[in-house]
């Protein structure tokens, strides 16, 4: 009897999250609908996609239009619908990526339904504006599962896509690399040539070559590295600067791929020491997303979305595996969550030290998931070895 209780009640629950999920993605759609230029990245995408069409420059400006011209042509399509249609269409590819791989990593859980209502808040404010953020992480998510069900193209062809939005999440792929170094690599960099052999298909070869050249030029054009204040990234390179630790750009780099090179070794390390596969999967997923966000080389606010699965995944293992670590899990949520309500409505409050929640929240995980991942006991059969 208490069993059918309790099933009752998370069907109950679930439901209570499902609907709150619905209801928001109600007022998100509803608000494209109405007002279509408001409060809205998309638009940024779209005049990348009417330039690629009409063959222009997609790159006028600096930080006016980052992405890759493969980006450009995956938006023309969506330029020839009207704002309104075109957001809500964008919106729903978004979310259908970043939810399907949440569901997918949630399998086997009894607690789902509290991990989507944890999920919500942390993830409507990017879903609101038409950030490519949750697309990003979704991919990426699936990328990590495909490759433990040994479906390797599919995998690179999701991490490739994400490199071309994005570029950093090739992090991501070099750390799938080093747990799979006989089975991803290769297809990982045939995804990224055929992807780019692609964006030569669909427009003029000379035009599109030299766009690649123009997006080369504007990555390192941005100067948000090194303004004061405001426009300045939330990462660890902030940190830096409140304790007054002087570094170049040249320097940063190092120290970018020296900690990249750490959490390659972290990996490896772990894997060699007969970590499960799953756990890997679980140490990749989160250890990357982090280095992502206090590492790579443009982090803002709205970039944190791409933590929130890790961390809503984290708190739920934690909890389910009744380990201590979720009071760190539950430190960096409540960390995210302040800095959100600070970014939204506290404009006039902020500064650098506000900025420094979110890149503090994710060295806390980082550095809880790391202890985690080294403290979990290795299978009985011992090492597992490299593929």
């Amino acid at each position: 009897m208490k069993g059918l209780k309790g099933l009752k009640g998370q069907k109950g629950l679930m439901a209570a999250a499902a609907g709150l999920w619905v209801v928001a993605m109600a007022v998100i759609l509803i608000h494209v609908w109405l007002k279509p230029e408001s409060n809205t990245l998309y638009k940024v995408f779209r005049n990348g996609g009417q330039r690629w069409l009409a063959s222009e420059n997609l790159y006028p400006g600096v930080d006016e239009y980052i992405y890759s011209p493969l980006a450009a042509a995956f938006f023309a399509p969506l330029a020839l619908l009207p704002d309104r249609v075109a957001g809500i269409v964008w919106r729903l590819l978004s979310l259908a990526a970043y939810a399907g791989a949440f569901a997918a990593w949630l399998r086997n859980t009894r607690w789902a339904a509290p991990a989507w209502i944890l999920l919500l808040p942390l993830s409507v404010g990017d879903l609101y504006n038409g950030q490519a953020n949750p697309l990003v992480i979704g991919l990426l998510m699936l990328a990590v599962l495909a490759c433990r069900r040994e479906r390797w193209m599919p995998a690179a062809l999701c991490v490739a896509a994400t490199v071309y939005l994005k570029v950093y999440p090739v992090a991501m792929g070099l750390l799938l690399a080093v747990l799979h170094p006989r089975k991803f690599p290769w297809r990982l960099a045939l995804a990224l040539a055929g992807l780019f052999a692609l964006s030569l298909v669909l427009q003029r070869p000379a035009y599109v070559l030299d766009q690649y050249g123009n997006w080369v030029h504007t990555l390192g054009q941005d100067p948000r590295r090194t303004l004061h204040y405001f426009g300045t990234y939330r990462d660890f390179w902030l940190l830096l600067r409140l304790l007054c630790v002087p570094i170049s750009v040249q320097g940063w780099a190092a120290l970018q791929a020296a900690s990249g090179a750490a959490l390659a070794l972290y990996l490896w390390l772990a894997q060699r020491r007969g970590a499960p596969a799953e756990t890997l999967d679980f140490l990749l997923l989160t250890l990357g997303a982090c280095w992502m966000l206090l590492f790579g080389p443009a982090t803002e606010s709205s970039t944190y979305v791409m933590l929130a699965p890790p961390l809503v995944l984290a708190w739920t293992r934690w909890v389910e595996e009744r380990e201590g670590y979720t009071k760190w899990a539950a430190a960096c949520y409540a960390l995210l969550i302040a800095s959100q309500m600070l970014t939204s409505w506290g404009h006039r409050h902020q500064n650098a030290y506000t900025h420094l929640a979110q890149p503090v929240g994710t060295m806390i995980l980082a550095g809880a998931v790391a202890v985690y991942g080294w403290n979990t006991k290795p299978r009985l059969a011992g090492a597992t070895p490299l593929d």
